[in-house]
């Protein structure tokens, strides 16, 4: 998930705020909503992995025409390349997948474990130095992850008071440790144009979840249409909110943005919520305040 690629925007003339702010906004609004299309294309009968396949063809085509003047430095970075887009395929494919079959709200919080994860791979990865605030936010985020994982301990919803871990919770929780290891190597490729890196983070997805879908033996019975739908969601929905999130990634300061996009958040618990009946429990928006917490504080500590 190209949402890693944090590009600097070095000495040019940064876009005023209000340029940049409701760019922001409409990329984490995009993201929030991004389930709505794939269970849409999963119910018209292009399986998860199958509609993968497809959205991530379209933006693959979009990123590639951004990257065309770059195709002759590629080589030089082919095999740090080859591991951003083995670590975006994970996220990407996972992620996805969890957003079909979960809760909506439940599989984000979980992803947002990815600050923490980043934190500790840039130590094993990249030497990268720990920050005082890793340990107890390490411990918070773990806290915050138990009580989501406890649901509803008053024994009032659909936890009951015990613990529940499902499929799509575990594909939450990969999606975000693949997204951490995308952006650690990202950090470590800076001298790689980002329009090759953001192409990157996309262009295993359609093999690699075309691959998985044949050896897992996922049914293809969706109509026609289905198939240029899938190709428009790509090309239009995930290009565009892959783009608005980079725009305003470089034109903000780490921090304000890492606020603003806590907007995917909002927007995807309420409209799981609205449109597919998917409120969370008292215990599991605690725990995941506590995981959002856990993540600003270690962005914050970055700075």
């Amino acid at each position: 998930m190209s949402r890693a690629n944090t590009q600097q925007a070095g000495t040019r003339t940064r876009p005023s705020d209000a340029i940049v702010v409701p760019v922001i906004l409409s990329g984490s609004t995009l993201w929030g909503l991004y389930w709505l299309p794939l269970r849409w294309l999963e119910q018209a009968g292009l399986g998860g992995l199958w509609a993968l396949t497809f959205v991530y063809i379209g933006a693959v085509l979009t990123l590639g025409i951004g990257a065309r003047g770059h195709w002759r430095t590629g080589h030089r970075g082919g095999w740090r390349l080859l591991g951003i887009g083995l670590a975006a395929a994970v996220s990407g494919i996972t992620f996805g997948l969890g957003m079909i079959e979960g809760n909506v709200a439940r599989v984000m919080i979980l992803f947002y474990l990815s600050p923490v994860w980043a934190v500790l791979l840039g130590r094993l990865v990249l030497g990268e130095r720990i920050l005082p605030v890793t340990v107890p936010a390490l411990v918070l985020a773990l806290f915050g992850a138990g009580l989501m994982l406890l649901g509803d301990v008053a024994g009032g919803g659909n936890g009951g008071g015990t613990f529940s871990f499902s499929d799509a919770d575990l594909l939450g929780l990969v999606a975000g440790l693949g997204f951490a290891l995308t952006n650690v190597q990202l950090r470590a490729a800076r001298g790689l144009p980002g329009a090759l890196k953001n192409l990157a983070t996309c262009a295993l997805v359609p093999p690699l979840a075309a691959a998985a879908a044949l050896a897992l033996g996922a049914p293809f019975s969706a109509p026609w249409w289905a198939l240029p739908a899938a190709l428009a969601v790509g090309l239009i929905w995930l290009s565009s909110m892959i783009a608005a999130t980079q725009f305003g990634i470089s034109n903000l300061p780490l921090q304000r943005s890492s606020l603003l996009l806590l907007f995917e958040l909002v927007v995807g618990a309420a409209s799981a919520a609205i449109l597919a009946g998917e409120a969370l429990s008292a215990t599991e928006l605690l725990g995941g305040a506590c995981i959002v917490l856990t993540g600003l504080a270690v962005v914050w500590a970055r700075r």
